[in-house]
């Protein structure tokens, strides 16, 4: 009898073990909830290098001062735990800024920050780190057989409707903060004509919409994903088109399609290959193109290009972040690698690159702590590292420490 009741209690043990395991497997981790509070916590200075000059982080400082000078000073800023002031914020680019043209790039200067400011880290545990550049294209100002394919701007039955303004938005987690959508016949509010809609079946056509016409359908596209582009127009004149509103779709890489069908690996893939795949694929181009329903319309600018803030970008010292998530306009530090190309565009290494930024801008598929997009400038070389860039890194924000009285 004594050996039956172990033998009943080791089943026992093992189906409580079985049981476990099962519902282990079967419990799926809840996704985290991201909230300005939760999306950075406070860490110790890394050791800080720049590899760029001291001229072109302090015009993008100036760019960032510009537009919270034209906010009001008292509005609260949000850096994970802690909550400042715009006017806080002023003071400590200013103070940076102060620091960097007394010192430059000097250990005296790396010494002074990481010892008088506060550093954030990003909560995500990766951040993939990408980049986008301003594009340059061929156009003209009236359509024709080369120049076909339209970049329109935002149509004036398109509605934007923000539901943190409604009571029950608080009350239900997940929901996002704006709406895009458009006016139906009924009255009722509808989602907004997908790409496949735009472009497919012309719901957009004869409506005055067009600002220019575009000799590549595959330059559009790309244009829609980069944000801001140059376009060199026939007549010899140039025209700075930047991003003006999206149709409210969600945005689904193409690339990703592509390596799930095969025809591109994870390793390979990049704007190049892509580019690549659909000049040589042209019958399968609009499919492709479909796959993504996230649309983007434009305006003229006078220059460019514009971040989310409404000031220019600089190359390699703007970022794009999650709108909702990080302090706009504040400094950051990035640490992440940088592709390196031959004369004619081939990619020879990746390098370790660290510096400082500002965040000046905000990406329509950025939705997350752990993605963050570097602005790499105008022409061949910064459409070559854009087009590459998919490593990870660190990023980090900083605020100067404040004394008593402030």
């Amino acid at each position: 009898m004594p050996k039956r009741k172990y033998i009943y209690i080791g089943i026992a043990i093992l189906l409580v073990i079985c049981l476990t395991v099962f519902l282990m497997l079967q419990l799926k981790e809840k996704p985290v909830e991201w909230t300005p509070e939760n999306s950075l916590y406070l860490v110790n200075p890394p050791e800080l290098t720049d590899s760029r000059d001291v001229k072109s982080l302090v015009e993008a400082i100036d760019f960032s001062l510009t537009y919270l000078r034209e906010t009001d000073p008292r509005t609260p800023v949000i850096f994970g735990p802690h909550r400042f002031t715009v006017l806080q914020v002023i003071k400590s680019l200013e103070d940076f800024k102060h620091r960097l043209w007394e010192y430059g790039f000097t250990d005296s200067f790396f010494q002074y920050v990481r010892k008088n400011f506060i550093f954030y880290k990003t909560s995500a545990k990766e951040v993939l780190f990408t980049g986008y550049y301003e594009a340059l294209l061929k156009g003209s100002l009236k359509r024709s057989e080369t120049y076909f394919y339209p970049l329109y701007k935002r149509p004036g039955d398109l509605v934007r409707i923000d539901l943190s303004q409604f009571h029950f938005y608080q009350k239900h987690k997940g929901l996002p903060k704006i709406l895009r959508g458009r006016l139906s016949e009924q009255r009722h509010i509808v989602p907004y004509y997908s790409r496949e809609e735009i472009d497919g079946f012309q719901k957009l056509s004869g409506k005055d919409l067009e600002i220019v016409w575009i000799d590549n359908p595959i330059d559009v596209f790309f244009l829609q994903i980069q944000g801001s582009g140059i376009v060199q127009l026939d007549n010899g004149e140039k025209i700075h088109v930047n991003y003006a509103e999206s149709n409210g779709h969600p945005y689904r890489a193409i690339g990703r399609l592509l390596i799930e069908r095969g025809i591109l690996t994870r390793e390979a893939v990049s704007m190049q290959s892509i580019r690549h795949y659909l000049e040589n694929h042209p019958e399968e181009m609009e499919e492709i193109f479909n796959f993504n329903p996230s649309y983007v319309f434009f305006r003229e600018v006078a220059e460019g290009p514009l971040g989310f803030l409404g000031v220019p970008v600089t190359p390699y010292r703007s970022i794009a972040t999650d709108r909702w998530l990080f302090p706009r306009g504040a400094l950051c530090y990035i640490e992440t690698e940088l592709p390196v190309f031959d004369e004619n565009g081939h990619l020879e290494e990746w390098k370790r690159y660290s510096g400082f930024v500002l965040n000046q801008d905000a990406g329509g598929a950025i939705r997350t702590p752990g993605k963050m997009d570097l602005f790499t400038g105008h022409g061949k070389e910064s459409e070559w590292v854009a087009g590459h860039m998919k490593q990870k890194g660190t990023f980090y924000f900083l605020i100067k420490k404040q004394s008593s009285n402030e």
